[in-house]
């Protein structure tokens, strides 16, 4: 493999202080790759893209306005950016996560990340080069630069042609400003604060050319004994639930705007990272932006209509999100969760009834004299049966 250049930009910054006006709910960290081969045809179309959107100054997310016209700006270019072969890898932090010893402190925090980030690098390319946008102060600067070429980059006599540095003048290497762009995209999709109610164009645009990373990263663990290599069910699932999402959003007429934009957010992350459980709280922040009073309430309401219209939408016991399915795992699992509830209330109300038949002599049935009750008596028979011990085995015949 050829001689690889990875430009690395952010969007949002290090603050854990989410409550003043703006703040960012997530960092994102965003690596362009492009083969040594690509730089000249990436540098030329990266100069006619400042020349024709930007009047020849340096493209920048922080000059596209944050309106209607902007966002057409942004995917107008990322249209003219198709034509270079190029790959994204992006690692979104929820902030609201973020907890440990330091990690409020602003170098901490961009040292850890960067990291965790960039350390992939090494493990998967032997010769690469780093260009990455100045952040924080010089000081600040000159100390990221030899804790990441001497924790990460780890250049040594078997891999010589492996750099890092920190771009001071992105006149000076341009194609950061690509990364920078790339990153105010993925923002407008990933970051929950900032994201576009039109996400889902960007993500189209980038879909094929991205790998998004996320921390901390939930998933759905139900620890049941399925066959873990049950590959061609694990599809079959993944299609007929993607499907099911699909019919709903097409036929939108039939939810509300609410549970539209609730499904529209989980779809986006299903393809984006299927197997990743997304929590209440972050759909509730979403749909906030559109629906301010928007509240837990309404988004159980959201999946409950969802559900009911044949959307295949499963959530785990134990912990506070949804996902669209995409393996046999999670179909048990949310099986699993009704079985744990519905199971108990049958019993309850079993012993409910056997208390009363008892003590009133039988004089008061109510699950045998009325009809709407049958089910109920039905369920607790079954029950009951399964509480029966096997007969035991008869070793005379």
């Amino acid at each position: 493999m050829q001689h690889l250049h990875l430009f690395v930009a952010e969007f949002g910054n290090a603050s854990l202080n989410q409550q003043p006006a703006g703040s960012f709910s997530h960092y994102v960290l965003t690596a362009v790759l492009i083969e040594e081969a690509k730089l000249m045809q990436a540098r030329e179309l990266q100069a006619d893209i400042s020349q024709r959107f930007f009047q020849g100054h340096p493209i920048q997310s922080s000059r596209i306005p944050d309106d209607e016209l902007g966002f057409q700006m942004q995917v107008a270019i990322l249209q003219e950016l198709r034509q270079l072969d190029f790959l994204v890898l992006s690692l979104v932090i929820n902030k609201s996560k973020v907890v440990g010893e330091g990690l409020s402190q602003q170098e901490i925090f961009y040292k850890y990340f960067n990291r965790i980030f960039l350390k992939q690098f090494p493990q998967n390319f032997t010769s690469f080069s780093i260009h990455a946008d100045q952040v924080g102060w010089p000081g600040f600067q000159r100390s990221l630069q030899h804790y990441i070429q001497t924790k990460v980059i780890q250049r040594d006599l078997f891999t010589p042609d492996r750099t890092y540095q920190l771009v001071e003048d992105r006149l000076a290497e341009p194609l950061v400003q690509l990364a920078d762009f790339i990153a105010g995209c993925l923002g407008k999709i990933y970051c929950t604060s900032h994201s576009h109610e039109k996400a889902a164009f960007l993500f189209d645009l980038l879909h094929d050319r991205s790998f998004v990373d996320f921390f901390p990263f939930e998933k759905t663990d139900f620890l049941l004994s399925i066959p873990e290599h049950d590959q061609e069910k694990n599809e079959l699932i993944a299609q007929i639930a993607a499907a099911s999402a699909r019919e709903a959003l097409a036929q939108h007429h039939r939810l509300s705007e609410e549970a539209q934009a609730v499904l529209q957010y989980l779809y986006l992350m299903f393809r984006t990272a299927p197997d990743r459980l997304v929590e209440k709280y972050e759909i509730i922040e979403k749909l906030k932006k559109v629906f301010p009073n928007f509240s837990e309430q309404q988004l159980r309401v959201c999946i409950q209509h969802l559900r009911d219209d044949g959307v295949l939408i499963v959530s785990i016991q134990g912990k506070s999100g949804y996902k669209i399915p995409d393996r046999v795992a999670d179909i048990a699992g949310f099986y699993n969760r009704y079985l744990n509830s519905i199971v108990p209330m049958i019993n309850r109300l079993n012993i409910c009834n056997r208390k009363l038949l008892v003590n009133s002599l039988q004089q008061v049935d109510l699950l045998q004299a009325n009809s709407n009750y049958s089910i109920l008596h039905e369920l607790i028979k079954t029950l009951d049966k399964d509480k029966q011990p096997h007969p035991p085995l008869d070793l005379m015949s």
